[in-house]
């Protein structure tokens, strides 16, 4: 198979898998292709670090393939796992929206295939198809209200909570 069809194939493959994932579940096809057509795959080992905390945020992931460990160093420098992510899942989304410091690690639980979503490039998409947007912000509301459930579940009092 010559290259471009390669490359025709791995588009169409990522634009089906992102039409899947309830962080893009959303968008129309046609604005997925664009989206697709940034995503970078990238393959990890066990135990390999993703992301580090504190590091620069420029990215968001998406599990193709594998586990996940998404990891917070505490003050007396233990680790939390926060949680555990599979395939269809994601993390780094905040960096996406924002230029601050990772506020946790990834380490791969598993063999890991991610797709790579650059923050500039993605805005770069968003300028063409600013409907993606919205569909972000909803799924982006979604996890914030599920965060905030867990702690007012929790008695975690809301000045504790900003």
């Amino acid at each position: 198979m010559e290259l471009k069809s390669l490359k025709s194939y791995a588009l169409l493959e990522n634009v089906l898998f992102l039409k899947k994932n309830r962080l893009f579940s959303n968008i129309k096809t046609i604005e997925l292709r664009a989206v697709a057509a940034i995503a970078e795959e990238l393959s990890f080992h066990y135990g390999e670090e993703i992301v580090k905390e504190h590091d620069p945020g420029d990215s968001a992931f998406i599990i193709k393939e594998g586990r996940v460990a998404i990891i917070k160093k505490t003050s007396d420098d233990r680790d939390i796992n926060l949680a555990e992510l599979s395939s269809g899942d994601f993390f780094g989304e905040m960096s996406l929206f924002d230029n601050e410091p990772r506020s946790a690690s990834a380490v791969a639980q598993s063999p890991c295939i991610l797709l790579r979503i650059m923050q500039d490039e993605l805005i770069d998409v968003i300028r063409e198809h600013p409907s993606i947007s919205i569909e972000l912000i909803r799924t982006f509301v979604k996890r914030l209200r599920a965060a905030n459930a867990l702690i007012e579940g929790s008695g975690i009092s809301p000045s504790e909570r900003l």
